[in-house]
This record gives C-alpha cells, sequence and structure tokens, in this order.
C-alpha cells in the first residue's frame, strides 16, 4: 500500500453528483461500504497478473433529511498492490506513487470543473 500526498483530502461533495462522475473515470465503490464510509476503487494498472489500484476513501459528514444526496468528504487516497506474492520495490513505488498522484490530479480537476 502507498500513501499518495495529494489536495484529495478534505475535499468535499455530494455522493450522488460524484458517483457518476467517478464511474465515467472507472472507479467503483468497493468493499463494504456501510453508512458512514467507503471508497471509490479503480485500476491504475493491470500488467501481467499485478493489478494495482487506485483507493479514493470518503467518509460521510452530513446526511439531512429531505436531501436527496449525503455529503462526503475524501481521505487520503492509496494505492493498493492486488498482485498475489508480488512487493514493489523503492523505484517501481517512487514510478508508481507519481502515477497514482497524477491520475488524483486530474480526478480533483475533473470534479471542480464538472460540479
Amino acid at each position: 500500500m502507498i500513501v499518495l500526498e495529494t489536495h484529495l483530502p478534505g475535499k468535499r461533495g455530494f455522493f450522488q453528483k460524484l458517483k457518476p462522475h467517478l464511474e465515467g473515470l472507472g472507479f467503483h465503490i468497493a468493499g463494504k461500504n456501510n453508512k458512514r464510509e467507503g471508497c471509490f476503487d479503480g485500476i491504475l494498472t493491470s500488467q501481467g497478473g499485478k493489478r494495482l489500484y487506485l483507493s479514493l476513501p470518503y467518509q460521510v459528514i452530513q446526511e439531512e433529511h429531505g436531501q436527496p444526496s449525503v455529503q462526503i468528504e475524501f481521505g487520503r487516497p492509496l494505492i493498493i498492490n492486488h498482485a498475489v506474492h508480488s512487493d514493489l520495490n523503492s523505484f517501481q513505488q517512487n514510478d508508481w506513487k507519481l502515477a497514482g498522484e497524477q491520475a488524483v490530479q486530474q480526478i480533483i480537476n475533473h470534479i471542480d470543473n464538472n460540479l
């Protein structure tokens, strides 16, 4: 797992507006999400049996009655390695960290320009 340093943590939005945009970028809701937190996961790369995911965790910060959607706040994005018995060496970690940070910046730009 690689924790990314980006401007995404603290960024807020309404779930029902964010979800279709993130799905359009190849993300889906992953894992056991509950009413208070969850994450959007998308494939960063898939090569030779190695698959790296970009995970965008969020938490619900405001849920108002009568509103069509809850407001969420993003946490620190992560790169997760789902390859069996595979480890990333430090050179690869730096490359994938940069690739992940660039992907997150594109997502931030997309959110800022479309919502």
